[in-house]
């Protein structure tokens, strides 16, 4: 592959302005296909294939096909503000005229009020209609929510409080943090001028990743038309192709540059394009192993999340090893770092030549013991993990959901917006007021609907309210003691689903299936890293020092998110559960990242320990050459996936949190601090691989 690639270097040192133009045509012509197909967003499900709510949900579309949603709805939840009841004549003329109003909208296709819907609470100062729309939820449009808006206002006006929710509909718009890139560009360039003391070379990754990613975005907007895309996914393509286009780019620029000053320019970029460019095909193809990983959980969004942010890594990939090496031979001695900046200049000999390389070495001992005892401390909170799905209750006050929520709260209680929906195969009605009863008798049930039959009399239906949120652990835990019920003789057996339902055994399901992706990963992991640098010691601690940091990030978001720590410097409105899949979404990012660090940095340690060998010599030069690069890199993501922690939308900032604590982590600690210290420690012994093995295993070379 280093042979093709070196080819592939003076191919374009020859033609690098064909090079350029052939991409730029092909970036366009991506977009033009793209906008040509149309873009249909989607939300891909959310349930685990084969799990009791997936099928009792299956099971009461097929037995109550009244209880279907054809199209989207909207809640609206009024609260009297005048010190009335809203059963007061005057609230229910304000009720009602604004029911009719909304219902003038041709999108409409029914409003259902608190009378049809029993909705008004004990005290009657809240109540709850519902708006049915003749469009599926996603299809309805941000005019129509804006009409509904309006419409609201009318009760606003006459001091009743109101406000809107729904699960199938945007009402307030999505904030996936786009000021956020723009801002993560800005400190990117700054990190990038200071490394290389040129503002020419820092704005050549900046440029080759805005490129690449929208080749890889116009290709996510074609897969919306076979794929159910959710639009949060653009978010992470974005984070991703961002932080990898720009990493991927600085280190080919950073190698050229290096090779410039002992050989010719084509010369340089041939020897930059068979050792970094195998590198950033390496690193890139481990990352999108690791994204495409998430299909074997069988949930349809995160395989799909997966594939969409592997199609950024894999147009990051063509353009730093096309575009980035073109504009280095396009604009020749500007890149060439003879004639730097002098302001930058200044700024980048703040670096000391190699003496991070000499610190490690010179106290290994005391860097390794240390490093481990940080990671395992913040690893701690990760024992008492609560997985969940976000709600309106972590959304900004300032939201019309987050109020809405408020509102029904406490006018209903907090398992309001948890019911459980609870099917029980019987005909017999004494049976079913048995189960009931018994229901009823459970700890954190608030309440209980009377039965409702299916169309064939074989199932009774009746819906539960817990005492307790959708993400409580009680809510979990009665949702398995319903379940119980029926190994009782005497009970029938009893399907429980429903939103909650689904999103617990989700839950449930992706921490049981944690441990063995992780697994996965890990063996993956070591087998790769034995066979690239024909090693055992160095793959044991970049797989050890993979978990440490992985336990140290989850650790930190159920220290923050879960527990409450630190969330107003964060932005964040109130603590909660943590995302459900988020734990699988960092092992499957956070090791083809970890990995990128590992590869790029310990090749350049093994070439310079296989001219001398001699280990503590290696890991300075090593430390020396690509360590200030792997620094800005993982700056750089930071600087990217930070930004997006004070996004509106709670899915795209605790993203942003875990990626940027995982990259704080990984990178800082583990691979520029642990792994070199551990190197130096082993000594010789670090490149020890027995002879049987060496044969048994294929030579891959990326030096």
């Amino acid at each position: 592959m280093g042979k093709s690639l070196g080819k592939l270097g003076a191919w374009i040192y020859g033609h690098a302005k064909i090079t350029i133009f052939g991409f730029i045509i092909t970036v366009i012509v991506s977009i033009v296909v793209a906008l040509s197909m149309g873009v249909n967003f989607d939300s891909a499900g959310m349930s685990i294939q084969g799990s009791q709510s997936e099928k009792a949900n299956r099971l009461m579309e097929k037995e109550f096909p009244n209880t279907k949603q054809d199209g989207g709805q909207v809640q609206i939840v009024m609260h009297s503000s005048n010190g009335q009841a809203l059963t007061t004549p005057d609230n229910q003329k304000a009720m009602n005229d604004m029911f009719q109003d909304v219902q003038k909208n041709k999108h409409v296709k029914m409003v259902v009020v608190p009378q049809m819907l029993h909705s008004f609470s004990k005290d009657s100062m809240t109540a709850t209609a519902r708006v049915m729309y003749k469009q599926k939820g996603d299809k309805v449009s941000p005019e129509t929510v804006k009409a509904l808006q309006k419409s609201i206002k009318m009760t606003r006006h006459k001091s009743i409080q109101t406000e809107l929710t729904s699960n199938d509909v945007t009402i307030s718009g999505m904030d996936n943090g786009e000021q956020a890139e723009v801002v993560g560009l800005a400190i990117a360039f700054v990190i990038l001028a200071i490394t290389f003391a040129s503002l020419i070379v820092a704005g050549i990754p900046i440029l080759s990743a805005i490129l690449g990613l929208v080749a890889g975005m116009m290709l996510v907007l074609v897969s919306t038309n076979f794929l159910s895309v959710a639009t949060f996914s653009m978010s992470l393509v974005g984070m991703m192709g961002l932080a990898v286009g720009i990493d991927y780019a600085l280190f080919l620029i950073s190698r050229y540059r290096q090779e410039l000053q002992n050989k010719t320019k084509k010369e340089a970029l041939m020897t930059a394009m068979s050792t970094a460019g195998t590198s950033v095909i390496f690193a890139g193809a481990t990352v999108i192993v690791a994204l495409l990983g998430m299909t074997v959980l069988g949930i349809d969004m995160l395989s799909v999340m997966g594939m969409t942010a592997a199609m950024a890594i894999f147009t990051a990939i063509l353009t730093s090893l096309t575009f980035v090496p073109a504009m280095l031979v396009l604009l020749g001695d500007r890149v060439t770092g003879k004639k730097p900046n002098r302001v930058l200049y200044l700024a980048s000999m703040l670096r000391i030549k190699g003496g991070w390389g000499k610190l490690v070495t010179k106290y290994k001992y005391l860097l390794t013991i240390l490093t481990i005892a940080i990671l395992g401390l913040a690893a701690t909170p990760f024992a008492h993990i609560n997985l969940g799905l976000p709600n309106d209750s972590v959304k900004s006050e300032k939201l019309t959901e987050r109020r809405a929520y408020d509102l029904l709260t406490e006018g209903y209680g907090k398992g309001s917006q948890a019911t459980l929906v609870v099917l029980a195969k019987t005909d017999n009605q004494q049976e079913m007021e048995n189960v009931i009863k018994d229901i009823s008798d459970l700890s954190n049930v608030v309440s209980v609907s009377p039965a409702s039959p299916s169309k064939n009399k074989d199932y009774q239906m009746i819906t539960i309210q817990p005492g307790t949120d959708a993400n409580a652990v009680k809510t979990k835990e009665l949702v398995q003691n319903i379940r119980d019920l029926h190994l009782a003789d005497d009970v029938p057996n009893l399907y429980v689903t429903g939103a909650t339902a689904i999103n617990i055994d989700m839950s449930d399901a992706l921490m049981k299936a944690l441990p063995k992706f992780a697994i996965l990963i890990v063996l993956f992991a070591f087998v790769l890293l034995t066979v690239v640098f024909r090693s055992l010691l160095i793959p044991v601690v970049a797989v050890a020092g993979f978990i440490l940091s992985l336990g140290a990030t989850l650790g930190t978001i159920v220290f923050i998110v879960q527990d409450g720590h630190f969330i107003d410097f964060f932005g964040i409105p109130a603590k909660g559960a943590i995302l459900n899949f988020l734990p699988v979404l960092v092992i499957g990012i956070m090791f083809g990242l970890a990995m990128d660090y590992e590869v790029f940095l310990v090749s350049r340690i093994r070439e310079e320990y296989m001219k001398f060998h001699d280990t503590k010599q290696a890991v300075i030069a090593g430390m020396r050459d690509s360590g200030p690069a792997v620094v800005a890199a993982a700056l750089i993501m930071i600087a990217v996936f930070s930004g997006f922690i004070f996004a509106s939308d709670a899915i795209v900032k605790s993203m942003g949190l875990v990626l940027t604590s995982g990259i704080l982590f990984d990178a800082l600690l583990v691979r520029l601090i642990l792994v070199p210290a551990t190197i130096s420690l082993f000594g010789r012994a670090s490149w020890y691989l027995p002879k049987w093995l060496d044969k048994l295993l294929p030579n891959v070379k990326i030096d």
